[in-house]
């Protein structure tokens, strides 16, 4: 188990950490889990929560447009990750979680966040069934983004939840752009109530359309350098 071994990023400088090392530290480490967004069986997809804390049940306003505090373009830089394999299975899309903001990811190389990031919590998916992007023609006008209903759908059913505490809700979106256009970033506002290791875990829960996604993340794994990195 991992938590029974000491890792590199506990022995060694971060100078010294190989490419390999660092790879295996942005996409399979405390920093960066594994999840799958499954299908529920559900009569009526359900978008996320609402304002009350309760899960809502309607498909969002799917026509163009970015609402107030909506979804945001940025470039990440990383491969489209491939669609998933059904063969009569139930349908689910192998998704990653990592935490930008955590100091040991910036330290191997992760990419670039949007500023103002000391104030969130920044967590990046990767795997999301979302569309990529249509090819436009010369000439042509951009159309609209055939993931706008399911991006706002993400923002508004994402949060990340402590046992006894009130759930975290997702601030803001930003998706990814060219290559990393079916990307996101979550931003979780750190003010207020912010997370530390007496929380011992805390789980990422997204319900959006007819799918729900949770991974959670053991707190006490998350250290670098004697701190909670997140």
């Amino acid at each position: 188990m991992r938590a029974a071994r000491k890792e590199f990023w506990e022995s060694k400088d971060p100078a010294g950490w190989s490419d390999e090392e660092k790879q295996m530290l942005l996409w399979d480490s405390p920093w960066a889990r594994s999840g799958f967004a499954r299908i529920e069986d559900r009569k009526k997809p359900t978008v996320g929560y609402g304002r009350d804390g309760r899960q809502g049940v309607d498909m969002p306003d799917v026509r163009p447009g970015v609402p107030p505090g909506g979804v945001q373009s940025v470039p990440i830089g990383e491969k489209i990750p491939p669609l998933p394999k059904t063969g009569g299975e139930p349908v689910q899309f192998h998704v990653v979680a990592r935490w930008e903001t955590a100091k040991p990811v910036r330290l191997a190389g992760g990419p670039e966040v949007p500023e103002l990031t000391g104030q969130f919590y920044v967590i990046r998916l990767r795997g999301l069934p979302l569309m990529p992007p249509p090819k436009v023609q010369p000439g042509e006008a951009a159309p609209a983004d055939p993931n706008e209903g399911m991006l706002q759908a993400i923002q508004a059913g994402s949060r990340l939840e402590r046992a006894g505490k009130a759930p975290m809700a997702c601030a803001h979106l930003f998706k990814g752009s060219g290559n990393a256009s079916t990307e996101v970033l979550l931003f979780f506002p750190r003010t207020g109530d912010p997370i530390t290791l007496a929380d011992k875990v805390v789980t990422l829960e997204s319900r959006f359309a007819v799918f729900h996604l949770s991974i959670r993340f053991p707190l006490k794994e998350m250290m670098f350098a004697g701190e909670l990195a997140l």
